[in-house]
This record gives C-alpha cells, structure tokens and sequence, in this order.
C-alpha cells in the first residue's frame, strides 16, 4: 500500500493548508458574529430561501391600475 503514503513535507502541506483553512473559516464566522452583534452592516445579509423563492410573479409586477378588478380578494 506505497501508493496510498504521503512524503513528510507533502503531509505536512496538507496540514498546513487544512490549518489555515480552518482558520479562514473561523475567522469569516466571527466577523459575521460581530458585523450582526455590533450592527455595522458591514456585510450584507442574504435573503431567505423563501424570501427567494417566487415572491415577485412578473405578472403582476406589468399589471396596470386600470386592471385592479382583475385582482382576487384574500379571505373570502
């Protein structure tokens, strides 16, 4: 099983890039907790999947006024 070893400075990149890796990760997460914890806005918020999904119908952003009795009413 040679083929499946690594070299000692292979190995060694390896965790070295694993380290820093994490280390970037960490990092992106407290800076996203202090831009969200000390209100900065520094870095923008995505919307929500269901913020995404389908909310604007193109429909019925063309429609015009003339057109509201077209609308349907919600609770009857």
């Amino acid at each position: 099983m040679a083929w499946l070893t690594l070299s000692d400075a292979r190995a060694q990149e390896l965790r070295r890039f694993r380290h820093r890796t994490w280390m970037v990760i960490a990092l992106c997460f407290f800076a996203r907790g202090a831009d969200a914890a000390f209100g900065l806005h520094i870095i923008e918020q995505a919307p929500s999947a269901a913020a995404q999904s389908g909310g604007n119908c193109p429909a019925k952003a063309n429609r015009a006024p003339d057109h509201q009795h077209l609308q349907f009413k919600k609770g009857i």
